[in-house]
């Protein structure tokens, strides 16, 4: 992974806050699911690493002091360890890697890098910028390939058809801007091909924020996840 390029993208666009372009489990990551929400809900200030955008870079691209660091500056401002979507989140990988038995390793990325409280706020962001947001999450997906991807929530799945089919990795006949989150997780795993020629499949599900510490009616989809890797 370019670690200049990085940079440079994390500053990007603003003054006081980084992007998150993704958390990844260590800095030599190779994951092979990616776990895809519409974009992060809370920032990092750059005051809150002291300005020091390697310290950043260092955070994210280590899942564990990534979470010690986001539980304490939670606490510190009164707020809970984690949100709702933060737990569910954080089961869900917890999950999938200890049951394949290593496996598997998720990458936590989002359509869109630039943290705003809600998506509607996202949408309110100018479409110039809310593009060059994205920019790094197609990186991603190019570069690593990954054999699953989970999105969740509507908006996230909506973002990630429109551009898989821009770039013809799935079928154009697979969209319907009329269907519900409930008709894309119906349709089970969506093939995509990349330009590289690997194959992955992508599975819709519900906002994590309903997960829980359990994740009991995500059951189905954990097993349709692993079921991927024991066919391969």
């Amino acid at each position: 992974m370019n670690r200049i390029g990085l940079k440079e993208f994390v500053e990007r666009g603003t003054t006081n806050e980084y992007l998150r372009p993704f958390v990844s489990k260590c800095k030599t990551s190779n994951p092979n699911v990616f776990i895809v929400g519409i974009n992060p809900a809370s920032s990092i200030l750059k005051t809150d690493v002291d300005h020091d955008v390697d310290r950043y870079i260092d955070l994210i691209m280590d899942r564990e002091s990534f979470l010690t660091f986001i539980q304490q500056k939670n606490i510190e401002k009164g707020k809970r360890p984690f949100s709702k979507t933060r737990i569910g989140l954080n089961q869900l990988v917890n999950q999938l890697e200890t049951q394949s038995n290593e496996a598997i390793e998720v990458l936590e990325t989002n359509i869109n890098a630039y943290a705003t409280p809600t998506a509607k706020k996202l949408k309110a962001i100018h479409p110039s910028i809310k593009q060059s947001g994205q920019e790094w999450f197609h990186k991603l997906m190019r570069e690593h390939t990954p054999a699953v991807v989970i999105v969740h929530s509507l908006d996230a799945t909506r973002d990630l058809m429109k551009w898989l089919i821009a770039n013809e990795m799935i079928q154009s006949s697979v969209y319907n801007r009329s269907y519900r989150l409930r008709d894309w997780i119906d349709l089970g795993p969506i093939p995509i091909n990349y330009p590289s020629g690997a194959t992955g499949v992508v599975f819709c599900t519900k906002h994590l924020k309903y997960y829980g510490w359990k994740g009991n009616a995500f059951q189905q989809l954990r097993e349709d996840v692993l079921t991927q890797f024991n066919e391969r």
